[in-house]
């Protein structure tokens, strides 16, 4: 908000100017999308906001639930809004027994929440509706005696207020092993330069820099096979990195590379310089920089 005050100023900001900003928050498409809806709004509706979600849920990244939140607290839409919080307190509230992330449960839910709605204030109403299932109807102990309509709880009354929401179960995160290739080479002043290159425009990483790298997807519940590489001089690592569905283990090789190992990237100082890294590689910097000083 403060690099971006209006939607002007984020249209006519560099991908990577606004990718820094996001950077170590995870889901980058979110920072994509939102640029690209910024630049939509500014060019092609002269800096016009939509007044309603069905409008809101046309641009980029925009899906149900932000097209609800703008324009039930903005414009006064009586469109409810469902996040995870309202989920729980609807399902327990009316017993729902489908699972919540199923068309069937989900349908149901939404039924629910326009039924519950306020039109004369649906943005307020939405809020409140979030607020009692973050602060009283939570995931375990829920604060029954204080919830306003624990009356009417069929959840409660049937002794089904821990069994609800439905849920599919969660699949266990993908194992990554990932390969760095840290090209180096000697620059014109004599300090050590490594080369990195700007990640594609989809998939992870994207549009940050990074050093060019190979990815393996392990089967499922397959270990990693013993890699007598792994205890090479030219290897730093493992390096353990969790994202939301991935489990990633990462490798550092060293290449010497008198020349650019591919296009579309640059030579950065290894001491001094700054790049858009991602997070994996940017916490492990200090290290492998002391530990390339020493080779």
């Amino acid at each position: 908000m403060a690099a971006f005050p209006t939607v002007q100023d984020l249209a006519a900001a560099k991908t990577d100017a606004v990718m820094a900003l996001w950077k170590g928050l995870g889901y980058y498409s979110r920072a994509r999308n939102l640029h690209k809806t910024a630049q939509i709004i500014a060019e092609e509706r002269a800096g016009q906001l939509p007044q309603n979600a069905a409008d809101w849920a046309t641009l980029p990244g925009i899906g149900p639930y932000t097209a609800a939140a703008i324009s039930s607290i903005c414009f006064d839409e009586a469109v409810p809004v469902v996040d995870g919080n309202v989920q729980r307190v609807v399902s327990r509230l009316f017993d729902i027994e489908d699972a919540v992330d199923r068309k069937k449960g989900k349908a149901a839910v939404e039924t629910a929440c326009l039924a519950l709605i306020d039109a004369r204030d649906p943005g307020k109403s939405n809020q409140a509706w979030m607020e009692l299932g973050a602060l009283v109807c939570a995931p375990r102990s829920p604060r029954c005696s204080e919830c306003p309509v624990a009356e009417g709880c069929l959840a409660r009354q049937r002794g089904t207020v821990s069994d609800r929401p439905v849920k599919q179960p969660k699949k266990a995160p993908q194992a990554v092993d990932v390969v760095f290739a840290v090209h180096l080479q000697t620059g014109a002043e004599g300090a050590q330069q490594w080369w990195v290159e700007r990640r594609p425009e989809s998939g992870i990483w994207s549009q940050l820099e990074a050093f060019p790298c190979t990815m393996d997807m392990r089967p499922k519940g397959a270990e990693k096979a013993p890699d007598t590489a792994s205890e090479s001089p030219e290897r730093f690592g493992p390096v353990a990195h969790i994202l939301t569905h991935r489990k990633m283990t990462a490798w550092f090789e060293v290449v010497a590379s008198p020349a650019p190992p591919c296009d579309g990237g640059r030579w950065v100082d290894v001491k001094e310089g700054t790049a858009n890294w991602p997070r994996l590689i940017d916490k492990v910097l200090p290290a492998l920089r002391d530990w390339i000083g020493k080779k």
